[in-house]
């Protein structure tokens, strides 16, 4: 995205966390924001937050588990506020544990927010971007998308398919001649808020702020990044992952702490 100036972008999961800091970082560069979350009291309070500094905002409650709602949500904004210039895929949903102890329900959750929800909020205000002279789509995955993580199988699993969908959906608008929609993935290690709580950082991925990785990412946009990948460690991970043998990378990921970072998981849904 070349200005934000004036543009409509949809947050989600923008209550909280990166999704609400994304939110005011746009609206601090111009941008109006429509705040959307499960947590409809939360968005709200975005978005007065969001008119205090002179720009406007509107909060929706929107499950982005649910499809339906979904549907609904793109077509309430399309009816209020007419087409969008941006949409970035925050909300997201972590369980940790030992496999068969998580509640199957929450297991289907996991790729119900995680990885349907992101494609189905895509997919619905996808002709938005393409009719956009400039426009810019950030999906949220994780540096799990790229490693096997223990006590948290669907949670990596789900994020391996975000960085997949996204990487497939940036080429095919470049094949189809859309280079005015850019697309950013972004793979942040553990963020320091409460979707972690508990959470022991690998040897050589610090804890992340969240105000350190909205700025990256904010810069990720700007430069039109294909990735955004934080800490620096992780720009490396996966070729480290593809130049080791199967046994030498499982002993590597058991000493720097990977596979065991999950086990005293104590976090809340984001």
């Amino acid at each position: 995205m070349k200005q934000f100036y004036g543009k409509k972008i949809v947050v989600t999961g923008a209550a909280s966390g990166i999704g609400r800091l994304m939110a005011l970082a746009f609206a601090g560069r111009g941008a109006d924001i429509i705040v959307a979350d499960l947590n409809i009291e939360g968005a709200e309070k975005v978005a007065r937050e969001i008119h205090a500094i002179g720009r406007q905002a509107w909060a929706y409650g929107v499950d982005v588990s649910n499809v339906d709602a979904i549907k609904a949500f793109r077509l309430q904004v399309r009816t209020d506020l007419g087409k969008i210039d941006g949409l970035v895929n925050n909300a997201g949903v972590v369980f940790g544990g030992v496999f068969e102890m998580v509640p199957l329900e929450k297991h289907l959750l996991t790729y119900q927010v995680n990885t349907t929800g992101l494609m189905a909020i895509t997919h619905a205000f996808f002709s938005d971007l393409l009719e956009s002279s400039d426009s810019h789509l950030v999906n949220i995955a994780s540096a799990s998308g790229y490693i096997g993580l223990p006590y948290g199988a669907t949670y990596a699993s789900s994020k391996w398919a975000v960085i997949g969908f996204s990487e497939s959906i940036r080429l095919e608008l470049i094949e189809r001649g859309f280079d005015q929609v850019g697309v950013t993935t972004v793979c942040p290690g553990y963020i320091a808020t409460g979707m972690f709580d508990g959470i022991k950082a690998p040897s050589f991925l610090p804890l992340l702020t969240a105000e350190k990785i909205v700025a990256k990412i904010m810069a990720g946009i700007e430069n039109n990044d294909a990735f955004v990948k934080e800490p620096f460690a992780v720009k490396s991970v996966d070729i480290l992952r593809g130049a080791l043998s199967q046994k030498l990378w499982d002993k590597t990921a058991k000493l720097l702490g990977i596979s065991t970072s999950m086990v005293q998981w104590k976090g809340h849904v984001r």
